[in-house]
């Protein structure tokens, strides 16, 4: 696995210490953070890790894509806002505190206009990638040999090897809590008002530390599988292929395909009820090439793999 790079903006220093337990002045002052919490910010902003293995950068680029059309700049400015007032408040100038933090709020209406009844607004998102350079019989070996482990109760030996069999993408998002975050922010302006800049940044240090981080885990064989699927999809409908050409091809992807999902099956991503319905769906593809019924055919596999990618979701 690559190290995680850490990050150099002052607000990703000051809130990963902050989620860390790390002191809020020290990160403020040095931008920097203890060895022993670099894990823990790596995943909380924009980077990702990546364990060698197949490229995952497509399917890594097309998650972020999705969630960062959720990301308001709003959100990420007034964290932003926040976090320099902290810094100009250590720094003993209370009037640009203050002033940076009713442009703070000025953000926050925004955000609350735009999104009125939300109890979070997402803010940033990163993406943290474990690519397993394993084939599905090396896999099942090591799965064997984990039970037999755990069978003779050696258990840290089991979980040695069972510890290295993840294949996926974790999506972390960073969100402003709008319950707490606007309130907190008044109050500071109240401290600083009141000549009490040190109370406000004890404000300020617990309203960062209130940001709520959400992570999301996307079986990467599946999310490959998914890439594979969509190109045999689309050799339906290229004109410049005969049918026995476009066969073989959508035959060997969707096989390829079914690699993928049988890899992470046995990484336990997903009940065996779900593959299931899924290998149907692909195997009823032969039958329908350039046919017909073809379209209703890849549809019912869209549809399966979907409800694959949602359980795993909501299992992890």
């Amino acid at each position: 696995m690559k190290s995680p790079i850490y990050p150099k903006t002052p607000i990703t220093v000051v809130v990963a210490a902050l989620l860390a337990g790390v002191p809020v002045a020290h990160a403020a002052q040095t931008h920097t953070a203890p060895r022993h919490v670099i894990h823990h910010i790596a995943a909380t902003f924009d980077h990702s890790v990546t364990v060698p293995g197949e490229p995952s950068d497509q399917e890594k680029q097309k998650l972020m894509e999705e969630k960062k059309q959720q990301i308001a700049n709003e959100a990420s400015d007034a964290i932003i806002g926040a976090h320099t007032a902290l810094l100009t408040l250590e720094n003993g100038d209370s009037a640009k505190a203050r002033s940076l933090l009713k442009d703070v709020l000025g953000k926050l209406d925004i955000l609350l206009a735009k999104r009125p009844g939300l109890a979070m607004i997402p803010a940033d998102v990163s993406a943290r990638i474990y690519d397993l350079d394993d084939s599905t019989d090396q896999v099942k070996k090591l799965v064997s040999r984990a039970d037999d482990l755990l069978g003779d109760s050696k258990v840290q030996d089991a979980r040695r090897i069972l510890d290295n069999l993840v294949s996926e993408i974790r999506l972390t998002t960073v969100s402003i809590p709008l319950g707490t975050f606007p309130p907190a922010i008044k109050e500071a302006i109240v401290e600083i008002d009141d000549h009490k800049p040190d109370q406000a940044k004890v404000v300020l240090a617990g309203v960062l530390g209130s940001l709520v981080k959400t992570t999301e885990v996307y079986a990467l064989p599946v999310l490959q599988a998914e890439t594979l699927l969509t190109a045999a999809s689309q050799l339906e409908h290229k004109d410049d292929l005969s049918k026995t050409d476009a066969r073989h091809d959508i035959l060997e992807l969707t096989e390829a395909a079914k690699d993928k999902l049988k890899l992470s099956q046995i990484l336990g991503y997903g009940t065996d009820d779900d593959y299931e319905n899924l290998y149907d769906s692909i195997d009823g593809i032969d039958k329908v090439i350039r046919s017909e019924r073809s379209a209703a055919v890849w549809d019912k596999a869209k549809q399966s793999l979907a409800h694959l990618k949602e359980s795993i979701k909501n299992h992890l």
